[in-house]
């Protein structure tokens, strides 16, 4: 697994598996948002298959799926916000990638810190999103 920290809460990763799900917990993550639409490649595990073995861990799962920058909407904005909100502890954020997680992430921070800043913060974890500038004002 490859996960990337972008603040004290929440850290993104590429996809995860079901077999992750027990070092995910052993590091410290209490929640898990999943940005992977179901389906979108034959070998990845579905949400429902992710949702279940994190139950049994005690971890709890959002599912708002990203298919990109452009489809992004004000709700899926709102509902990270909500679950980083209703997150204590550590939160993980998958996608093929982890971009789109980041990417989630940023415009959540949008009025939080600035736009510079948090370019650099996902620059720093190793993510370019300096195409949001704009969306980030």
């Amino acid at each position: 697994m490859k996960i990337a920290k972008l603040n004290d809460q929440l850290s993104v990763s590429h996809q995860i598996e079901i077999a992750d799900i027990k070092q995910i917990k052993d590091l410290g993550f209490c929640a898990i948002i999943c940005n992977r639409p179901d389906g979108e490649t034959e070998e990845m595990p579905s949400f429902e298959d992710i949702e279940k073995a994190a139950n049994e861990e005690n971890i709890k799962c959002y599912y708002i799926p990203n298919t990109g920058p452009q489809a992004i909407s004000e709700e899926m904005i709102i509902r990270t916000k909500a679950a980083l909100e209703n997150s204590n502890d550590l939160v993980l954020a998958y996608c093929r990638t982890g971009t789109r997680s980041a990417i989630l992430w940023a415009l959540a921070q949008k009025g939080q810190m600035s736009a510079e800043k948090i370019i650099k913060i996902a620059k720093d974890a190793g993510y370019d999103i300096s195409f949001l500038s704009d969306r980030l004002v």
